[in-house]
């Protein structure tokens, strides 16, 4: 890589609009909803009686309620009045931040961690809880209220409120009828699992003669190995999450589609889901049976459901747009060849690391034996799309090392607090000496030199553009939105499961550098320069946990 410099570098201008406001204040709300769960009672909570379970109850699916009406209120505000919106946008950037409305929340969020302390405190009478459950609700509507006057003043908010029109009404009954069907769906994991167990005894009795099977408790067995469907096996979850991607897949290629044919997606995702549900099981018993009962139970388990959600999912999004009856878009072999997809070239590393991570823990057992695939199958398409990437401005400079320096010191900060100690696997210690060398060098190779590609044009050089337009390539990195920062960042904090904090504070980090600089290479040499430290802590310091 080369390095290049420049003389005055003019720091980004981050434009807050109105989406980009309230994504920072969701951001804000989910992680303050972490540290107030933290400081509650949960053993004392779960088994409160009188007020105290009802409190626990309305808040489990109260928050459930909030998060699908906050989502079904943005789509449906985008869908029917986006035009409305736009100069909402504009009212919002020429808002100034109110610095004292957000010292008002800060102490009122310091007051709400003592009273969630107090909420299911020892020996506390129910008059005792209901007055503490009263004062939390007063100055928790309170911090809210400063949250949002902190973001802009009250009369903005409630003309945008308004010019979304009966949106909100939309809204509310979807969210209500998404919350009540979701409670009324674990009804139905029971008969699900019962018709499930019943399907996959059918298939595996012709291949394994000696299955018994026992239906009072759903069991499968051999004298080599055994399975149980439980309740969550019924394929209710995989079921749901296919719907609502298809749910969202229609609205945002709502215009591909011809409806009412695109409806009967609903029925075929689900079809297919279950069906794949099915034979999920059937395999997993095949693996245990032929002697592999750890990769069974751990591997192929954990990970064959998301397996079989992708494969349905890509299915469905490629097949039902080469359907004239259902798809408004042209025949792909009347269409002359054109350039490629620009992004597939910012996606296809990722998401191919993604499926190798999927089929290597699928492969292994506790200890992900297979990891040398990631590296393969990342240098494999890496290479394929090696022409497109080399058009890309890969420069960097001092300030990517030293920004991905910084990172790494707040990632080994919350790693002390966040993980548990670990020393290195026993199955890797027990790898003869070859083997042992080419995991530990796949797995050094694979977060230095291609995880830090993969991501940073998935996340920086895709998503973080995309909310520009279309023609994302052509956004120039200096101005990007805040809120393409702030949902890239959050995404990229997302997926790093219990490190999500440190991990969204290593997105803003590098999607910061990127815009400063303008150049996709100085955020990949800042996370190839994090994830090299970690590297070095691992294998120098034994800090195992980190991997």
């Amino acid at each position: 890589m080369r390095t290049t410099e420049s003389l005055t570098v003019a720091p980004p201008k981050l434009a807050f609009g109105l989406a980009g406001r309230l994504a920072l204040l969701a951001l804000v709300f989910c992680a303050e909803k972490v540290l107030l769960d933290s400081f509650v009672d949960s053993v004392r909570a779960q088994s409160a009686g009188g007020v105290g379970s009802f409190v626990r109850f309305a808040q489990h699916w109260g928050f459930r309620f909030l998060v699908t009406f906050g989502a079904a209120v943005l789509v449906f505000a985008y869908v029917r009045s986006i035009e409305r919106l736009r100069s909402a946008e504009a009212a919002f950037s020429a808002e100034s931040f109110r610095v004292g409305w957000a010292l008002a929340h800060g102490v009122g969020l310091v007051a709400l961690v003592f009273l969630s302390h107090s909420l299911y405190r020892p020996g506390a009478t129910q008059w005792e809880f209901s007055a503490v459950l009263f004062v939390w609700l007063i100055v928790g509507g309170g911090s809210l209220s400063a949250a949002l006057l902190a973001m802009a003043s009250g009369s903005l908010w409630v003309s945008t409120a308004r010019s979304l029109g009966n949106s909100w009404l939309y809204a509310l009954v979807t969210a209500l009828v998404s919350v009540l069907v979701w409670q009324w769906s674990e009804l139905l994991w029971t008969p699900m699992a019962n018709i499930t167990f019943a399907f996959v005894r059918v298939v595996l009795l012709p291949f394994l003669p000696e299955l018994r099977a026992d239906a009072t408790v759903r069991v499968l067995a051999t004298d080599r190995f055994a399975i149980r469907i439980d309740d969550y096996c019924s394929g209710l979850e995989g079921i749901s999450m296919m719907l609502t991607f298809v749910v969202a897949w229609l609205v945002c290629f709502r215009r591909d589609y011809i409806f009412p044919q695109a409806l009967c997606l609903f029925p075929a995702a689900a079809f297919a889901m279950f069906v794949l549900n099915v034979v999920r099981i059937c395999v997993l018993m095949f693996i245990g049976y032929e002697g592999y009962p750890e990769v069974a139970s751990y591997g192929f388990h954990s990970q064959a459901g998301w397996i079989a959600f992708n494969s349905v999912a890509c299915g469905l999004a490629i097949w039902s747009r080469r359907i004239a009856w259902l798809s408004r878009m042209p025949d792909p072999a009347t269409e002359s060849a054109g350039p490629r997809n620009p992004t597939a070239t910012y996606l296809m590393p990722l998401l191919s690391l993604l499926v190798a991570g999927v089929l290597s823990h699928a492969l292994s057992g506790h200890f992900e034996t297979f990891y040398p695939l990631r590296l393969v199958i990342g240098v494999t398409v890496l290479w394929l799309y090696r022409r497109e990437l080399w058009a890309i401005d890969w420069s960097w400079s001092w300030r990517g090392v030293v920004t991905g320096a910084v990172v790494f010191l707040i990632w080994m900060l919350a790693a002390h607090f966040l993980l548990p100690s670990a020393g290195m696997p026993a199955q890797l210690a027990a790898m003869t000496g070859t083997m042992s060398l080419v995991w530990i060098a796949a797995r050094f190779a694979v977060p230095v030199l291609i995880v830090p590609i993969a991501e940073e044009l998935a996340y920086r050089g895709y998503l973080m553009r995309c909310f520009g337009g279309a023609e994302f390539e052509s956004l120039r990195y200096k101005s990007v939105s805040a809120l393409g920062l702030i949902i890239s960042s959050a995404a990229f904090g997302v997926v790093h499961g219990s490190m999500w904090l440190p991990g969204l504070v290593a997105g803003l980090a590098y999607g910061w550098i990127v815009m400063r600089r303008g150049s996709l290479g100085e955020a990949v040499m800042a996370h190839a320069t994090t994830n090299a430290l970690v590297a070095v802590a691992v294998l120098g310091f034994g800090q195992w946990q980190l991997w």
